[in-house]
């Protein structure tokens, strides 16, 4: 793409930062001279990233044109390779989704590895083939984030240290020629509830998932903390169980607190009054809030462990505020039982339920790579 000039740069990240905004408006805000912002307008015009969009009244009386990010900038794509759900939005870097689909995967993968992350990638795949199309009148794709659901030890897709399942993923996907970065799942989470959920206001924050797997992100000054190899967050590899009679099993906590084996669990103390056993978390949190007593005591003991890891922590960092996520953290009983450990075994935190629910995944991969691609077209 042509190089933009200096002003032509600010202008534009000026009107991604507004959304709209009329010519007097930029160049007050940028302290850039009217002719100078006129000129860049036309640069960016000229390209197709920018276009009118409407007009209001000064106060003068006298109508001044509005602004906006045009087709021509383009637009991203963020992937959810998910265990049991695969899900692509689109957005424009106007900052619009154009859309956004999902299907289900029929293979999921285990909980232990990504051995099986293929099968993921071939729901992804085909979901993408029959939504790009869908896409044509949307200006060129600027990037792709996808975002898996395992440990990301470097996000460039292409690097030598890339697990030889997730070249095979990545091969099952067949994407289009575009940038492509990738990125923990539960990480992704975390970027969009600070961007469009529930921590919108909190310049610090810890994420924590739970549901099929367990994870956990943490958010400094509005970014995410990765860690030195990308192991920040991976809640999932912490001794478990942990007293002097037992050794600690690899992925032990997160099979101790995923969902399959809540279920398990359940099952096992379930009384045959009360019929059959849940089969999924969704049943099992349903007839809890109906009133049944094992449902209900199956979902309290489980409240009181994902507490506990919750109080982990926040013991160690402090976030000041917990958003709970996931298939079953973010159930309205799980959140109540969790607060209530909290309150007797933790430093004062705040805890809110996830706003954006099963999508705060892809949600934050686009999120990220619109990021990625504005600070390319701007910066580079």
């Amino acid at each position: 793409m042509t190089s933009l000039s200096t002003s032509a740069r600010a202008v534009l990240a000026e009107l991604t930062r507004r959304g709209r905004a009329t010519r007097p408006q930029i160049s007050q805000a940028l302290g850039l001279s009217k002719p100078t912002v006129s000129t860049a307008m036309s640069e960016l015009e000229e390209l197709g990233l920018v276009r009118e969009d409407g007009s209001i009244q000064g106060h003068t009386g006298r109508s001044a044109l509005l602004w906006r990010v045009g087709e021509g900038a383009g637009h991203v794509l963020g992937v959810d390779v998910g265990v049991t759900r695969t899900r692509i939005h689109a957005h424009a870097l106007s900052g619009e989704r154009l859309l956004g689909v999902s299907r289900d995967v029929t293979s999921p993968a285990s909980r232990s590895g990504t051995a099986d992350l293929t099968a993921s990638a071939d729901a992804a795949g085909a979901l993408l083939r029959e939504t790009l199309p869908r896409l044509g009148d949307s200006g060129p794709l600027r990037q792709i984030v996808i975002a898996l659901p395992t440990v990301v030890t470097d996000r460039d897709p292409a690097a030598a240290s890339q697990s030889p399942e997730v070249h095979d993923m990545l091969k099952a996907l067949s994407l289009p020629q575009a940038p492509l970065l990738l990125e923990n799942n539960v990480n992704c989470a975390a970027v969009a509830e600070g961007n469009l959920g529930v921590a919108q206001d909190a310049a610090q924050f810890a994420y924590v998932q739970a549901g099929v797997r367990i994870g956990a992100a943490l958010v400094l000054g509005g970014r995410l903390l990765r860690g030195a190899s990308g192991w920040a967050g991976e809640v999932a590899h912490l001794p478990f169980p942990w007293d002097a009679g037992r050794e600690p099993v690899p992925e032990g906590l997160e099979r101790f607190l995923g969902a399959e084996d809540l279920l398990l669990r359940t099952a096992a103390a379930w009384p045959a009054s009360e019929g059959e056993p849940p089969t999924s978390a969704e049943e099992l949190f349903r007839r809890a809030g109906e009133g049944c007593p094992p449902a209900q005591r199956a979902v309290t003991e489980h409240a009181t462990q994902v507490g506990r890891l919750v109080v982990a922590v926040v013991a160690l960092l402090d976030p000041g505020l917990v958003v709970l996520g996931g298939g079953v953290g973010s159930n309205p009983l799980l959140v109540q039982g969790v607060q209530e450990t909290l309150s007797t075994l933790s430093i004062p935190v705040e805890i809110r339920r996830s706003g954006l629910g099963a999508t705060a995944t892809v949600e934050g991969a686009a999120v990220l790579a619109r990021e990625q691609a504005l600070h390319r077209l701007i910066h580079a």
